[in-house]
């Protein structure tokens, strides 16, 4: 083999594994995530697979400084805020019970996350264990505070708290 050809084969070699890898660092940094319901829709499809879930804090998160530990329920987000309803109309008539059984446990160890509170947005990013626990490796804090909504016809307005 010729060195011209043996020099194009190296250079075609290095291209492709160059698109290959911002082939897959592009899907790495993608953000999307899933709603709850549509986690919950995955089913065992889930478990072990690492994933970002958008949700709401429930209502008694754990904080252990010793161990730097986090145990805290995901709830789906109000249907309002963009995901869908869960439970029909038993959701309507008996909200805890739905959010009850749709709350996802959560595990998360590292340090407490600013503004952690019940009922703020959030986004965990992990693996679903064969127990039914997320074991969160990042938990991401959406801060609405910071977002005013306007009038319709108007800008929408960032203000600084």
């Amino acid at each position: 083999m010729s060195r011209r050809m043996r020099l194009a084969l190296a250079s075609g070699g290095i291209a492709v594994a160059l698109v290959m890898l911002m082939v897959t660092a592009i899907r790495a940094a993608s953000s999307y995530y899933y709603t709850l319901p549509q986690f919950r829709a995955l089913g065992s499809g889930a478990v072990g697979r690492y994933v970002q879930v958008n949700g709401t804090v429930g209502t008694h998160p754990r904080w252990n400084p010793l161990t730097e530990q986090l145990v805290f329920s995901v709830l789906p987000l109000a249907s309002g805020a963009g995901a869908g309803s869960v439970g029909g109309s038993a959701g309507a008539r008996f909200p805890a019970v739905v959010a009850a059984a749709a709350a996802l446990p959560v595990v998360y160890h590292g340090p407490e996350p600013d503004a952690f509170n019940p009922g703020i947005s959030v986004v965990v990013a992990g693996t679903l264990r064969t127990d039914g626990t997320f074991e969160a490796r990042q938990v991401l804090v959406k801060c609405p505070s910071h977002y005013t909504a306007a009038a319709p016809g108007q800008g929408a307005q960032w203000t600084k708290t």
